[in-house]
């Protein structure tokens, strides 16, 4: 089978299974799993790949909700990501459930027009909203082989090299003494107080900071009664920047503002980073082949507009590693911003469906690329290495 008739295969087998891809898009949609806790869409994905008869590996990386499946053999590597964890309070407001699913269509149209020449892998990936999951299996090798990572995004919009900004996680906690607030106030240390002093002096930089940088968090801890000065208030911060060297620098001056609060109000701070979520390098190469595909389904792909930002993904950590490829498919003709009730409520109608299902082929046709052509890998693999 040539190329072409390859692709044209790997169409009709998403079509054959869109059916069932559907409705697993909308079971895992109905019930929203935070990071490292998705053992539903985890499990309805893995046992989906495996009631079409291909043995999955659970528990991958030693994360109780990755998993792992694989199909041919031999260089070249592409492996699909799936994420399928949900947002706090607001579900699938990021269209995980269309994303994991398309990447399981993927995997399985390819695997059944391999011939025998390379690897495909799925792999499961929990916590990209919040844990870097992505990150422990790095490090637990499951990409050490890979020639290729592809995945898409789902968003408001087609876009084919989203600027997806480093970020690093900031968790501050002020430590204070309780008191009565009305009797003996004066016998306390007023840590909610320190915390928006710190609080004020954060809002006061991002009017200096660069306009490609976000620095934006909540309160997650004010005290316990309005009778009682609090003892302890907390809060959870985001920084980000397209720049690592920049990100650097801007995360130790937010971490400044609360430190002076600290020293102005008599508290103790107590804080800790997480480890970076890198920028996502979108591999070239990789992306035309995908773009070409994508036109060959009637969908054109635009580059990202100048000054268009996104958010953070694990999948940048990825991409620090081997080629990789993160564009945006848009699953609803109605803006909605990502992270809304609006998105979420897009993330279940048919036009998202719909974009599932040509997100599954256009990556699977990419896929067929890459293991067909041995430039085209030698071509993403330079790009990568920043050579020409």
């Amino acid at each position: 089978m040539d190329l072409a008739a390859q692709k044209s295969r790997a169409s009709a087998l998403v079509d054959s299974r869109g059916d069932e891809l559907d409705r697993l898009s909308l079971a895992i949609h109905a019930r929203p799993e935070l990071a490292f806790e998705e053992r539903f869409a985890s499990a309805s994905l893995a046992d989906y790949v495996e009631r079409q008869g291909t043995r999955v590996t659970r528990g991958a990386g030693g994360l109780e909700t990755a998993f792992v499946a694989e199909a041919g053999s031999g260089a070249p590597v592409v492996a699909f990501c799936a994420e399928y964890d949900a947002l706090p309070g607001v579900g699938h407001a990021c269209g995980h459930n269309v994303m994991g699913t398309a990447a399981v269509g993927a995997f399985l149209a390819v695997r059944d027009v391999l011939e025998g020449r390379g690897t495909v892998r799925l792999i499961g990936c929990p916590a990209e909203e919040r844990g870097n999951g992505k990150v422990a299996l790095i490090r637990a090798g499951l990409f050490a082989d890979v020639d290729a990572a592809v995945m898409y995004h789902a968003g408001d919009h087609d876009e084919l090299d989203p600027l997806m900004l480093a970020l690093v996680n900031l968790e501050i906690e002020m430590i204070g003494k309780a008191a009565h607030a009305a009797a003996e106030p004066y016998g306390g240390v007023n840590a909610l107080d320190g915390l928006l002093l710190g609080w004020s002096s954060l809002s006061a930089l991002r009017l200096v900071i660069r306009s490609d940088s976000r620095v934006h968090g909540i309160i997650t801890d004010g005290g316990q009664a309005p009778n009682i000065i609090p003892e302890r208030a907390a809060a959870r911060l985001m920084v980000r920047s397209p720049d690592n060297a920049y990100l650097e620098e801007l995360r130790h001056r937010v971490l400044a503002c609360f430190e002076g609060a600290a020293t102005a109000t008599g508290c103790e701070l107590r804080h800790s980073f997480s480890e970076v979520t890198e920028g996502v390098s979108t591999n070239a190469p990789l992306a035309e082949a995908f773009a070409a595909n994508a036109a060959a389904l009637g969908r054109t792909m635009p580059k990202r507009p100048p000054g268009d930002t996104h958010g953070s993904t694990d999948m940048g950590n990825v991409s620090t590693v081997v080629p990789s490829l993160h564009p945006i498919l848009s699953i609803t003709s109605t803006p909605a911003p990502g992270h809304s009730h609006a998105f979420a409520a897009a993330a279940a109608l048919p036009e998202a469906l719909e974009t599932m299902r040509l997100g599954a082929k256009a990556l699977a046709h990419t896929a067929l690329d890459i293991l067909d052509n041995p430039q085209l890998v030698q071509r993403a693999w330079s790009s990568h290495n920043g050579e020409r």
